[in-house]
C-alpha cells in the first residue's frame, strides 16, 4: 500500500507552516466552514500563469495546484498588502480564505433496500471499478476492508494522528497506532469504504459493490474537518489517478472556489463524482458543495421506510435518495457500528456507480442510468431527486419493488422464483479409450432469479442411464466440465440444470 510519497503530477506540497490549525476552532455541524487562520488564503490564477504571480507575494505556501484549463490556485498565507495587490491583478481569477469542510455525520444499513444483495446475486460486484473515498481515511487491517486497498494518499494537515482521541466524528477514536498515513483516525471514512464496498468474505458486513477496489484519500483529519485546499489536493490526486473511476465524497461545506476549481478538473478527466447533500434539514433549498455543483451527483438521505431523513438537506441540485439512517458499517479495527448522515447515503451511490461501471457502463452514462432505475419513493423532487437508488433495475436486473419485507408475497431478491433455468452451453467431445465409452462435457448455465441448485450430465442408451455426474450449483449463473464413461453403448448425452424451486431444463445430443 502506497504513502503520501506517491506521484502528485498536479499537487505538490511545499513548506509547511507552522502551527497550521492550531487553535482552530472548528464545528461538528455540516455546512458550515470557517478559516484555518485569519492570513491563510487561495488564490487562484488563470491556466497560462505562472505560481510565482502567488508565490513570490506569500510568506508561507501550503499547495500549488494544477487544474489544466480550468487554471491554477496556490494556497498559503498573504499579508492585506499582498492580497490586495494580488486582487488587482489579471492574472488572478479569484482569492478567497481557506476555509475547511467536515464529515457530513448524524448515524446506516440500506443494501437490501436498494436492491444491492439482488445485483450481486447477479454476479455484479464491480469487479474492476475503483472508488477513492475522500474523507478520514479507511482502516488499513480491517478484516472486510483490506483485501479490497488500492492505495492511497493523505494532505499533509490531514494525516492519521493516533494521539488525537474522543471520537467519533469529534477528536479522533483512540486508534493505538497509525499504520498509514492514510489510516483512518476519526471512524468517518471507514463507515463509508465499508458501505461502497466491504468484501463478500464472510466477516462483518456486505458493501454495495463488494469487489470494487477502494482508495483512501484522507482530507479530513481526526476531527472530521479539512481544508478546502487539501479537498481540493485531495480531489486532484484522485483525479489524476487513471485506474479511478469514481470519487466518493461524504463531505461538505460552504462554496469554495479551489474546491470547485478540483471537481470540475476531476469531471474533466471523466471521474464520476458523489457527494452528500448535507445534514442542515428540515430546510429547503440548501444542498451544501460540492454536491450542490453541477458536476457532482447529490445525494439525500431517506430510512428504511423510505421517508426523507429529518436532517437531510434538499434542494433542486438533488439527484438521488439513498438510506443514511442507522445504517450498519465498518469502523476501526474489525468493528462495527450504525451511523445517520447523508455521509451515510452518499456511498450507497458511489458503490452503485462501481457497479455499473464493473458491468461495462460508460462513466458518462452512469449518473443517467442511475436515476432511470430510482424507484419513486412519493418524495418531492427537492427531496429524492429522481428517486431512491435501486441498484439492480439500473442494471435491469428484476428485484425487490421496495414493499415486501416478509419474503413470502413477493420477489424480494431472496426467495425462489418461478423461471425456469437456462443452459448457455453445452458442448460435448466423445472419444473412446479400450472398452471405455466417454463424453466430455463443457457446460455453463444461468438462471434469472438467481437460485441455481443443481447440474447433471448423463450418459443414455435409450431412456437407460449408464453413469452420471452431478455439481452443485449457485446464484445467477455458472459453468464447469463434466466426464461420464460407461463399457455399454451409449447413444446420446443429457444435460440437466435445476433449480431451488425444482424447475428444470433439459438438452440432449446424440452420442
Amino acid at each position: 500500500m502506497a504513502d503520501n510519497s506517491m506521484s502528485r503530477e498536479h499537487v505538490s506540497r511545499r513548506t509547511l507552516l507552522k502551527g497550521v490549525g492550531a487553535g482552530v476552532a472548528t464545528t461538528a455541524l455540516a455546512g458550515q466552514a470557517t478559516a484555518q487562520n485569519d492570513d491563510e488564503y487561495i488564490v487562484g490564477l488563470e491556466a497560462g500563469a505562472s505560481f510565482d504571480v502567488a508565490k513570490k507575494q506569500a510568506n508561507g505556501v501550503r499547495f500549488e495546484l494544477d487544474f489544466g484549463g480550468i487554471g491554477k490556485a496556490v494556497s498559503g498565507r498573504f499579508s492585506d498588502a499582498a492580497l490586495e495587490a494580488l486582487g488587482n491583478s489579471p492574472n488572478v481569477r479569484y482569492v478567497e480564505p481557506n476555509g475547511r469542510m467536515h464529515a457530513l455525520q448524524t448515524t446506516p444499513y440500506g443494501i437490501e433496500q436498494v436492491d444491492a444483495d439482488v445485483a450481486i446475486g447477479d454476479g455484479e460486484t464491480g469487479a474492476g471499478a475503483n472508488i477513492a473515498v475522500i474523507d478520514t481515511g479507511i482502516d488499513p487491517q480491517h478484516e472486510t476492508l483490506a483485501e479490497n486497498l488500492g492505495e492511497g494518499w493523505a494532505a499533509d494537515d490531514a494525516e492519521c494522528d493516533a494521539d488525537c482521541g474522543g471520537g467519533p466524528f469529534g477528536g479522533g477514536n483512540d486508534i493505538d497506532e497509525c499504520l498509514e498515513v492514510w489510516d483512518d483516525d476519526n471512524d468517518h471514512g471507514s463507515h463509508c469504504a465499508g458501505t461502497a464496498a466491504a468484501a463478500d468474505n464472510g466477516e462483518g458486513v456486505l458493501g454495495v459493490a463488494p469487489d470494487a477496489t477502494l482508495h483512501a484519500v484522507k482530507v479530513l483529519d481526526c476531527s472530521g474537518g479539512g481544508s478546502w485546499d487539501g479537498v481540493a489536493a485531495g480531489i486532484t490526486w484522485a483525479a489524476d489517478q487513471n485506474q479511478v473511476d469514481i470519487l466518493s465524497m461524504s463531505l461538505g461545506g460552504d462554496a469554495s472556489d479551489v474546491v470547485h476549481d478540483a471537481v470540475q478538473y476531476a469531471d474533466q478527466q471523466g471521474k464520476v463524482q458523489v457527494a452528500a447533500a448535507g445534514n442542515d434539514g428540515p430546510c429547503t433549498d440548501c444542498v451544501g458543495y460540492p454536491a450542490a455543483h453541477d458536476e457532482v451527483i447529490a445525494v439525500s438521505a431517506s430510512d428504511e421506510n423510505d421517508d426523507l431523513a429529518d436532517f437531510s438537506s434538499t434542494g433542486p441540485e438533488v439527484d438521488l435518495a439513498a438510506p443514511g439512517v442507522d445504517t450498519l458499517s465498518t469502523v476501526p479495527r474489525d468493528d462495527y457500528a450504525e451511523f445517520s448522515g447523508t455521509s451515510m447515503a452518499c456511498p450507497h451511490v458511489s458503490g452503485a456507480a462501481a457497479t455499473l461501471i464493473g458491468a461495462g457502463y460508460d462513466h458518462s452514462e452512469v449518473r443517467q442510468v442511475l436515476k432511470d432505475g430510482a424507484d419513486d419513493i412519493g418524495l418531492g423532487d427537492n427531496e429524492q431527486g429522481a428517486g431512491r437508488l435501486n441498484v439492480a433495475n439500473s442494471l435491469g436486473i428484476e428485484g425487490d419493488d421496495g414493499d415486501d419485507d416478509d419474503g413470502d408475497d413477493g420477489d424480494d431478491g431472496d426467495d425462489t422464483g418461478d423461471n425456469a433455468p437456462d443452459i448457455d452451453q453445452f458442448d460435448v467431445a466423445a472419444r473412446g479409450s479400450g472398452p471405455w465409452s466417454r463424453a466430455d462435457v463443457d457446460w455453463a448455465v444461468s438462471d434469472e432469479d438467481g437460485d441455481l441448485d443443481t447440474v447433471t450430465t448423463e450418459l443414455l442408451d435409450g431412456s437407460s442411464v449408464l453413469d452420471s455426474q452431478t455439481s452443485s450449483v449457485s446464484g445467477s449463473s455458472a459453468s464447469g466440465e463434466h466426464e461420464v464413461r460407461t463399457r455399454d453403448d451409449p447413444d446420446s448425452v443429457r444435460l440437466t440444470v435445476t433449480d431451488e424451486a425444482g424447475n428444470e431444463t433439459s438438452e440432449t445430443q446424440d452420442f
